[in-house]
């Protein structure tokens, strides 16, 4: 069937269209391209998501876990064994750019596929989650080293070490995905990982006072969620329930947007990427 505009269709060819679109097999709306209406805020919130985690990576581990700009400088500070009291900060880094890059190129590989597809990104988000929820998992149990709770860590500093990398590595590897999910569905102005370059693009629009700015907007209210989310992980990772929380509540959000997108409203015009 084909899909008319909304102001050409009679009255009773509402109820056509919506009886068409519940006939459509599950195998079929899987396949189905997401109406990008609203989709922007998902990536606001995954702005949330970055604040939240790498202010908790860098207070258990002294580096970022999504924020490749920093791990970038730690490493070179590596070279010259700085910062004192931290000889293998630039290990983690490494880690964690690495881990980063192969989860760009990993999560980017669905293009070939479709991008906008409910179930690329149903997945992308999943896969995330459950990163995030490994890693909260281990933390829980005592099995990686975090400040909150050392009772049962290794005296060996190699050991510790070692288990350190594990949820950095899950945590960087995760962030690849939000990323690749942003760039795939075109919005560009909302990166999810970095703000350098979002606040140089406020700053130089020239319709920066404009009433009606949407890219400016959507990037400030990505500036304001990090900055929400780094406030609400330094006050969950000081408190009682520390680092797994703020990992549990990261986790958990990401798989609940996995689970939005699959019944978000489908693009009509459903064309493939």
């Amino acid at each position: 069937m084909t899909s008319a505009p909304a102001d050409q269709l009679e009255n009773g060819d509402f109820d056509k269209l919506a009886k068409a679109r519940r006939s459509v097999p599950l195998a079929d709306r899987w396949k189905e391209n997401i109406n990008l209406k609203h989709a922007e805020y998902v990536f606001i919130l995954c702005y949330f998501f970055t604040g939240l985690l790498d202010c908790c990576a860098f207070n258990a581990w002294s580096c970022f876990a999504i924020m490749q700009t920093g791990n970038t400088i730690f490493l070179g500070l590596g070279a010259s064994n700085q910062p004192v009291g931290n000889p293998y900060g630039w290990l983690k880094s490494l880690i964690a750019i690495c881990c980063f890059i192969i989860g760009c190129f990993t999560f980017s590989q669905a293009r070939r596929i479709g991008l906008r597809q409910r179930r690329m990104l149903s997945l992308s988000f999943l896969v995330q989650s459950i990163c995030i929820l490994v890693a909260a998992a281990l933390i829980q149990a005592d099995i990686i080293p975090h400040p909150s709770n050392t009772t049962r860590v290794p005296s060996d500093i190699g050991n510790r070490l070692f288990l350190e990398l594990i949820p950095l590595a899950l945590l960087a590897f995760q962030g690849g995905g939000q990323m690749a999910a942003s760039r795939g569905l075109g919005f560009n102005e909302l990166p999810t990982t970095v703000l350098t370059s979002v606040y140089y693009d406020v700053a130089s629009d020239p319709l920066l006072t404009a009433r009606h700015n949407v890219k400016r907007s959507r990037r400030l209210l990505g500036s304001v969620a990090l900055l929400i989310g780094a406030i609400v992980g330094g006050f969950i990772f000081k408190s009682d329930a520390g680092l797994a929380a703020a990992l549990w509540l990261a986790g958990g959000l990401k798989f609940a947007i996995a689970v939005v997108w699959c019944f978000w409203k489908a693009d009509e015009e459903n064309k493939n990427n």
